[in-house]
């Protein structure tokens, strides 16, 4: 990849800030999910209930954001995200043992994390170029996973030191400075454009409408993405449960342990880019090609749990949840900007990100479910029809989209 101006740098690490944000305030109840359930006093399905609040109100956020981020300015929308999520951790400190009011909380801080997404991609589409876009996509992506990293290793050793809820009280600490950061910088490096004006004003003056062909591939390709988001955050929700059900790990441990999912996930951002730019070129044969590969981890992943050994079952959980992270990085922060002709790369780049959480939705919940009354073979074993679907999705969809890519993507 060709170097990259500074200020470019600079607008591709300030929005990994705040992704990064997004994130702290966002999965850290999950990092800390089994302490929950142990402090509470309730089953892991019962807890998956808050969870399951986060994913659906983010899920349908993302689509009504994704719609404004195409008529207000996204820069105002993502502090906004910004301000109501803070607010929604510092309250979950006060709510300590009603479920159902913590339900309500997470579900509007669901809704606050769908105020980032959108305006991200939309403010990489209007300032950024195919190579700079590219290169701040990877960046992005990266401060998620930095936040899963350190709320993965820290957490284990706060838990020691003070209740889960306060861990919330310094998530949104960390996201007020962030906010702070974010105020003071975005006017020097979002310079309103022309484009970003008229994509405000009078979208339909330049729009040109994809062709209608593309949307049968692009259904498929949704659903594709609804089984990335099932593997996604269902996996990584429940790997400490799987760790401490079936190797007897404790509690704090098995939440360190998974750390080497976000460190894995983090290479795979890196590894699938330079695949996709090397040899595909085409972001939805990429994604097929990974979902083969999360396929063949899942498959190894019911032999090695057959078995009983935890190391290798730890490496290729971490491989399956990489692999997701890889599929994201293709169908979410890639393939929306094929749409940016239309004057409504925001609107689709919401409903593509939403349909991750309708996957994330269902598995948070029906995993933890599975596991309960079935045990985690059966629980794995959906895995690997939930990837080997996703990897069919992606092929089937792959002539048209590459069709759509070659003509309405180029076209003058």
């Amino acid at each position: 990849m060709k170097k990259v101006q500074p200020r470019v740098r600079a607008i591709a690490w300030l929005l990994s800030l705040a992704y990064f944000a997004s994130y702290v305030m966002r999965i850290n109840f999950s990092v800390v999910i089994v302490e929950v359930c142990q402090d509470l006093g309730k089953e892991k399905d019962e807890i998956a209930f808050i969870l399951t609040a986060l994913t659906i109100t983010y899920g349908l956020g993302q689509i009504l954001c994704g719609v404004l981020g195409d008529k207000i300015k996204p820069r105002v929308m993502l502090t906004g995200g910004l301000a109501l999520a803070i607010a929604c951790n510092i309250a979950m400190f006060f709510t300590t043992h009603n479920v159902v009011l913590m339900a309500v909380i997470w579900g509007i801080n669901g809704f606050a994390h769908s105020m980032f997404w959108p305006p991200i991609v939309k403010l990489m589409a209007m300032h950024l170029n195919e190579v700079e876009y590219s290169y701040a996509s990877v960046r992005v992506t990266w401060g998620s996973s930095i936040a899963t990293i350190l709320l993965y290793l820290t957490c284990p050793f706060l838990l020691f030191i003070m209740r889960w809820n306060t861990i919330m009280l310094l998530c949104a600490l960390i996201g007020t400075v962030i906010m702070v950061a974010w105020i003071i910088l975005c006017p020097k490096l979002f310079k309103e454009t022309n484009e970003e004006k008229r994509s405000l004003v009078s979208k339909e003056t330049n729009a040109i409408k994809p062709p209608k062909y593309i949307f049968l591939p692009l259904a498929l390709v949704m659903l594709a993405i609804i089984m990335q988001g099932a593997l996604r955050d269902g996996v990584t929700a429940w790997m400490p449960s799987y760790l401490v059900d079936t190797f007897s790990i404790p509690t704090k441990w098995s939440i360190l342990i998974t750390v080497v999912l976000a460190i894995f996930s983090m290479i795979s951002f890196t590894v699938f880019d330079y695949i996709n730019r090397r040899f595909f070129n085409n972001e939805v044969l990429c994604a097929g090609f990974i979902f083969g590969l999360a396929t063949i981890s899942s498959i190894a992943l019911f032999v090695s749990n057959l078995i009983g050994i935890a190391i290798p079952s730890i490496i290729l959980m971490s491989i399956l949840v990489a692999c997701m992270h890889g599929t994201n990085l293709m169908l979410i922060a890639i393939a929306p900007k094929r749409f940016k002709k239309s004057g409504k790369v925001s609107t689709y780049s919401g409903i593509m990100n939403a349909c991750t959480y309708v996957g994330a939705a269902i598995s948070t919940y029906a995993f933890a479910a599975v596991a309960t009354a079935h045990g985690w073979g059966v629980t794995i074993g959906i895995w690997i029809g939930v990837a080997f679907i996703g990897c069919a999705l992606c092929f089937i969809a792959l002539p048209k989209w590459k069709k759509f890519k070659n003509e309405y993507d180029r076209e003058e």
